[in-house]
């Protein structure tokens, strides 16, 4: 008995269709389905299918195990691949908790995230299904090692871990690199063989801004069908698809015999074949009009059967009948010398001889009582017996002889079949051969019986080959009707067959639509709910509520139904949703989908989710990913300085490295402890400020414009954390950043609460520290490409000391 999967999905059609009051036959065609496609076939035919049954749990296989652990990442090491030239290496903790890597646009750091998805699924989502363009300048120019990437695992229970290995052939073009999966202490094998390939596609744990918006800006049916592969419910995809494909194929098979008929009735009518007529009578019973076209041989009609019997008509071989004529006409020679002979008479002289020896055992030694005259004495017994024997011998020479005439004339007499009634060339004269050969017979005439046999001969084989030829016309003027009846029968049973096939389907289809979106919200709701819950915490003061969320429609129509509410008002969530929230939303969905129990990764990387949001869905974010990483291991790329500033200000904990790209793409990785982005800036001045290969200017301005961008964060650090211990809300705080087009409106607001005295102001900046003034002048002047005055490594000792004093204590 074939088993039905093991997945919920099946169990879950199953036990509904156990307790559903479908007819018999749509029942029958859906436990066929479930079964397979080889069942469902002979189900379409006619066979009733017995009811699936769970298979027993299979043993465990080595390394089945293995599978199953959490797997964490630990390090990941990048060679000449995208932005990191010279090998550079991302530490991370293999266990839950939060990473956040920052760095500057540039730096180096996405390619970390971009390296480890390369290796792992073979693909990035960065150029996936774009043109090559997206794919060229892959390897860095600035390095000639081939590109590496060595990705480093940490799973459960193994001492360890594995790792997954990605290299390309020397000059290799992007899509030529192969990846390795090795567990320690195992063989080395691919992705594939590991049993991840099904994982990562189901449980994706990457997520990239571009990612991020094409969740719900791509195709409606995309992310229908993503969430359908998550919780398994293609299977019921794969159902419907069988039961509609049947169905098409049952709509165009209804009709088929009937578009055959008219042209089959046309044939019969033209064809003078017997089984024509036999044909049209027969057409509305398919059995006895298949045994009429079955036969592909000439009928039993008064035509075809003289032809058919002079065909098989023989006759027996000449060197016989020679024999025959033979012994006839010895037999007649022994015959006419045995006559006027005593021979004729023997027999009956023995008869006499026989009963005087009788009475001779019964009267010895008397007189014949007959003749009277000589004594019947064991003399004359002895003499009697002799001449009897004699007789005897004499009488059955003859007898044999007039024996063999009469049983070979009765030979020749039947030594010819009767010939058949067969009009066909060459009848005649055989007809003819036959007559002479029974005239000669009649009239005895022995010795012209071997001609007459010749004749015979030769006219019936001129006019079996007729027979032939025109059997042989019959038969391939009848072999086409053969062909057309047997594509009728075999078209109006697999009609027959169809429609009622149809009319089941259509049945089995719409329940199993019903049944379907039944399982779909039964298996979506944990999910539903957990992105309910994860965009209640993103949200913050959003005035958009996320209600159901639903798999709807079928076919190119499929979508997910994203439910809401504005202000109280039901409304589709896409459509008054902004670009931030969309993303917002996208992560809600996002999480619950790498984050389930099935997945064998502990880990989600997710490439700047920031972009897009506002303030407070940040502090949301942050909220979130503190949540999700009490379980799991969250690490977060970012350039957006507001999402560590969110985690200090929430107190969460979080490990936060910093990327730098240095000179000819050297990326250094640092362990960013307090989590300034300000101290980042000033060392990346400090590195421009050495490179003694960049000209003076370029240098000047890059190094103002760090200071700028440290002397900036600072400021915004000092006024978020101010604001937020003194309670204002946070988005009141924001919009007097986004009001800071300046460097000193920052100043301003960060030393005097956004006063624009400019006495006040100078004496402020004076009071934090007596090099402020200069270090903002310095730098204001080198962004605009003006010299900036005095040392750049000396301006940087200041700024440095500036920025110390503006952070928050």
């Amino acid at each position: 008995m074939t088993a039905v999967r093991t997945d919920t999905v099946d169990q879950l059609v199953l036990d509904r269709l156990d307790r559903s009051a479908l007819p018999e036959a749509a029942a029958n065609l859906l436990y066929a389905a479930l079964l397979g496609p080889d069942e469902f076939a002979e189900a379409l035919g006619g066979t009733a299918p017995t009811r699936p049954e769970p298979p027993p749990e299979p043993p465990q296989q080595p390394g089945e195990a293995e599978e199953r652990k959490g797997t964490y990442l630990s390090s990941v090491e990048v060679t000449g691949f995208r932005g990191v030239g010279p090998t550079a290496r991302l530490d991370l903790t293999p266990a839950p908790g939060l990473t956040i890597v920052t760095g500057r646009n540039g730096s180096g750091k996405s390619s970390f995230a971009e390296a480890v998805e390369l290796a792992l699924t073979g693909d990035n989502r960065r150029w996936s299904g774009r043109t090559q363009v997206w794919k060229d300048g892959w390897r860095n120019l600035h390095v000639t090692d081939d590109p590496t990437i060595v990705v480093q695992l940490g799973v459960e229970d193994h001492r360890n871990g594995a790792t997954v290995r990605r290299q390309w052939p020397t000059g290799a073009d992007l899509d030529a690199g192969r990846s390795s999966f090795q567990l320690h202490g195992r063989p080395r094998q691919s992705i594939a063989e590991s049993g991840w390939q099904a994982p990562l596609e189901l449980y994706r744990p990457f997520l990239s801004y571009a990612e991020l918006g094409g969740l719900l800006s791509g195709r409606p049916s995309d992310m229908h069908d993503s969430l359908q592969s998550i919780l398994g419910l293609e299977r019921l995809v794969d159902l419907e698809t069988m039961l509609k494909q049947a169905r098409k194929a049952a709509d165009g098979q209804r009709k088929a015999g009937a578009a055959l008929l008219p042209a089959l009735r046309d044939t019969l009518a033209a064809h003078p074949d017997a089984r024509a007529r036999a044909a049209e009578q027969a057409l509305s019973d398919l059995g006895e009009l298949a045994l009429i076209g079955y036969a592909d041989d000439v009928a039993d009609d008064e035509v075809a059967l003289p032809l058919r019997q002079l065909d098989a008509l023989q006759l027996s071989a000449r060197a016989d009948l020679v024999t025959l004529l033979d012994g006839l006409r010895a037999a007649q020679a022994r015959i006419e010398d045995l006559a006027g002979t005593p021979a004729e008479d023997a027999r009956a002289v023995a008869r006499l001889l026989q009963q005087a020896l009788q009475h001779h055992r019964a009267h010895p030694d008397q007189a014949c009582p007959v003749c009277g005259g000589r004594t019947l004495d064991d003399t004359w017994a002895a003499e009697a017996r002799a001449e009897q024997q004699r007789l005897t011998t004499q009488a059955e020479s003859l007898e044999a002889a007039h024996q063999q005439v009469r049983a070979g004339w009765a030979a020749l007499r039947t030594w010819v079949p009767p010939l058949p009634a067969a009009d066909v060339a060459g009848m005649a004269e055989t007809v003819a051969a036959a007559k002479r050969w029974a005239d000669a017979i009649a009239a005895q005439r022995l010795d012209e019986l071997l001609a007459a046999h010749d004749t015979l001969e030769e006219a019936l084989r001129s006019a079996q080959a007729a027979a032939r030829t025109v059997i042989t016309q019959r038969r391939q003027a009848w072999r086409p009707v053969v062909e057309q009846i047997w594509q009728y029968v075999a078209a109006e049973q697999a009609s027959r067959q169809a429609t009622a096939n149809h009319a089941a389907l259509q049945k089995a289809i719409t329940w199993l639509r019903e049944t379907g979106e039944e399982i779909r919200n039964q298996k979506l709701a944990p999910i539903a709910d957990a992105a309910t819950e994860i965009w209640n915490t993103l949200r913050q003061e959003s005035n958009v509520e996320l209600g159901g969320i639903r798999l709807a429609g079928t076919g190119t129509s499929r979508r997910v139904a994203l439910d809401a509410t504005v202000d109280g008002a039901a409304c589709a969530a896409l459509g008054v949703m902004s670009q931030g929230e969309l993303h917002s939303l996208a992560l809600a969905l996002f999480l619950p989908r790498a984050t389930m129990p099935e997945s064998p990764f502990r880990f989600l990387l997710i490439d700047d989710p920031v972009q897009s949001m506002d303030p407070l869905k940040v502090y949301g974010l942050a909220q979130v990913l503190d949540r999700v990483a009490r379980t799991r291991q969250v690490v977060v790329f970012t350039h957006d300085d507001r999402l560590p500033a969110a985690v200090r200000h929430l107190g969460l904990q979080a490990r936060i490295l910093t990327v730098s790209r240095l000179a000819r793409s050297q990326v250094v990785v640092s362990d960013d402890k307090d989590g300034d982005p300000a101290r980042r800036y000033l060392q990346d001045a400090r590195a421009i400020a050495a490179d003694d290969k960049l000209d003076e200017p370029v240098r000047v301005l890059v190094v103002c414009n760090q200071i700028r961008d440290a002397l900036e964060f600072a400021c915004h650090e000092a006024i978020r954390v101010r604001d937020f211990h003194a309670g204002r809300p946070i988005a009141d705080t924001e919009a007097d950043l986004a009001g800071a087009k300046s460097l000193h409106d920052a100043l301003r607001l960060a030393l005097l609460h956004g006063s624009r005295q400019t006495s006040d102001y100078q004496a402020a900046l004076s009071s934090l520290d007596p090099a402020a003034p200069r270090v903002v002048r310095a730098a204001n002047k080198g962004v605009h490409g003006q010299p900036a005055g005095g040392g750049l490594h000396a301006l940087i000792d200041d700024a440095e000391r500036v920025v110390r004093k503006l952070r928050p204590r």
